[in-house]
């Protein structure tokens, strides 16, 4: 069933990809990205390197503004505080607008109705990776050591409500398995100690992951790509273990006010594209374990309503939900 928000998110998003030209405005004097975590993580990261090249195209001089906080609430404020003229935009994961509808039954703002995606970044997968104390190498030894082991058997997430924290529900319950979940502020925490032999199993983003499994310091045991992710060849995704249909991708992206013009948003998707088309832009997302990712507004948006209908079904069924 096609509810009133999916109509409106494709509405919206076929407006902003209408038979418009791409506006051949001079650069404005100044824009701002706005980053909703804090300096130092991979997104802030991200931002900068757009800022870069943005700077001097789209505008004369470009800032990022990081504004952390109440699940995207300070960085959605801003951008909704700003005016529909482009000179805030916002960079976030998709999961903001594909799941926390269906998540939290309060937000300060609307992530559907209120935002408009105008252009990827990159996307990247989760990883399930265990203790090099763990006396497990593969999924299945995995799921043998949860069962006989009920009472220790946990995983740490990026938090209450993420994709990791779903993904993990998914697992366990076509392994079969009892499985805690212990949510953390953010990956860092989580990998910390993971490390430390703190928690015996943690999902994340594979770029916090990787150079920890490559160094022997955990192992990873499997991955949510449809294919095996090119910065962990040797590990085996889900569907290869034999749990089909436990896929999960995260697209980072750009987002503008949903009342922004159908000029802007091009404008906006033109840039980020081209800033996408540069060797050493492609270069900082592969360092940071993000595959490149081009898109239309438009494409960008079928992805959102696909996701969300499919995230919708996998979270009703989980019965979880946050004021």
């Amino acid at each position: 069933m096609i509810d009133r928000r999916t109509l409106l998110r494709a509405a919206s998003v076929t407006a902003a990809i209408g038979p418009f030209a791409v506006s051949a405005q001079t650069p404005r004097p100044l824009a701002r990205i706005i980053v909703g975590f804090p300096p130092g993580g991979t997104a802030d990261v991200i931002g900068r390197a757009l800022a870069d090249k943005l700077r001097g195209n789209y505008a004369t001089n470009v800032i990022v503004e990081n504004k952390p906080g109440a699940r995207g609430s300070v960085a959605s404020s801003a951008l909704l505080a700003s005016e529909p003229d482009g000179q805030v935009i916002y960079i976030a994961p998709h999961s903001m607008v594909t799941m926390y509808p269906h998540v939290y039954r309060k937000l300060s703002y609307d992530p559907v109705l209120d935002l408009i995606p105008a252009a990827t970044l990159g996307s990247f997968e989760f990883a399930l990776s265990v203790s090099q104390a763990l006396p497990v190498r593969t999924l299945a030894e995995f799921v043998q050591w949860a069962k006989a082991n009920k009472n220790a058997a946990a995983y740490g997430s990026l938090g209450n409500g993420t994709t990791a924290h779903f993904i993990g529900v998914m697992f366990a319950g076509a392994a079969g398995i009892d499985w805690n979940h212990i949510p953390y502020k953010g990956a860092g925490p989580g990998v910390q100690d993971l490390l430390a032999g703190q928690i015996p199993s943690l999902i994340g983003p594979v770029g916090d992951i990787a150079v920890h499994h490559r160094a022997g310091k955990v192992r990873v045991l499997a991955t949510t790509g449809a294919k095996r992710s090119r910065f962990l060849p040797e590990v085996p995704t889900f569907d290869e273990a034999g749990y089909k249909g436990l896929l999960a991708t995260e697209r980072f992206g750009v987002f503008l006010r949903r009342d922004s013009g159908p000029a802007l948003v091009q404008r906006v998707n033109r840039d980020v594209n081209q800033a996408l088309a540069q060797e050493d832009f492609r270069a900082t997302l592969l360092k940071l374990s993000y595959e490149p990712l081009t898109t239309t507004p438009q494409e960008f948006g079928a992805i959102i309503n696909s996701e969300s209908a499919r995230w919708s079904g996998i979270i009703k069924a989980s019965g979880f939900s946050e004021e």
